[in-house]
């Protein structure tokens, strides 16, 4: 599961480049391209995203006014051509800061500080629409996700919840590698599967059914993580 991100730069160039340059990486998805920051800020509202890709200088609220005014704030990679912002970038808590031009090797290295960091974070929080709201909820204190046409069932300790998306979309706002498809309409979390046994992998105490597609990729990545040990 690759994270997603966003890429904010006035410079069509740029913007077509850096998108090229991380499909070729193969690490992050790339949710959307925007010219300017108030377009940014209209797309986060509807699509919650891992990362940004932030230029500086551009039209409107630049990319440290844009910051500044995020009410909630992925996690930010600085693309700049003026290296003498650095300091105010890491104030504002970016991840790292890239002085055009960028090179393949040195954007791979800040893609792969970006996933293991997004991996890392304890306690990470997602954001998701419940009843017309956005709901803040612990990526840790999500079980399962169960798919139901165009809706999915959140399912935490004690409560589900019902949220308007694809079980797709909602992959793709999830974190890198915590959560792994097991059937057509289930995603499970990786740290609260218990056991698998047959058709079943049981998440805590409940058991989910695990299709004959996706068993072999399911046993190969629990067994390389050592959280858990399937019964045959």
């Amino acid at each position: 599961m690759k994270l997603s991100c966003i890429l904010i730069d006035d410079e069509p160039l740029a913007r077509k480049g850096l998108a090229e340059d991380l499909e070729t990486i193969g690490l992050i998805s790339v949710r959307a391209v925007v010219s300017d920051t108030r377009a940014a800020m209209a797309v986060l509202q509807s699509h919650p995203t891992d990362l940004i890709f932030l230029d500086i200088e551009m039209p409107g609220p630049n990319g440290l006014e844009f910051l500044a005014a995020l009410p909630v704030r992925p996690t930010v990679i600085l693309v700049t051509a003026y290296p003498q912002y650095a300091l105010k970038g890491y104030e504002h808590g970016v991840l790292d800061y890239l002085v055009k031009p960028v090179s393949l090797g040195r954007l791979r290295a800040s893609c792969e500080k970006a996933v293991e960091w997004c991996r890392s974070v304890p306690g990470r929080h997602v954001y998701l629409k419940v009843n017309g709201a956005y709901e803040k909820i612990r990526v840790a204190d999500i079980q399962y996700i169960e798919g139901a046409n165009n809706y999915v069932w959140v399912h935490l300790p004690g409560k589900k919840l019902l949220i308007y998306q694809s079980l797709r979309g909602m992959e793709e706002q999830l974190p890198a590698g915590e959560f792994i498809q097991v059937h057509k309409s289930f995603l499970v979390a990786r740290r609260h599967v218990s056991q698998i046994k047959g058709a079943t992998i049981v998440v805590g105490h409940l058991p989910i059914p695990l299709s004959r597609r996706y068993k072999s990729s399911v046993l190969q990545e629990l067994q390389l993580t050592n959280k858990t040990r399937p019964v045959r």
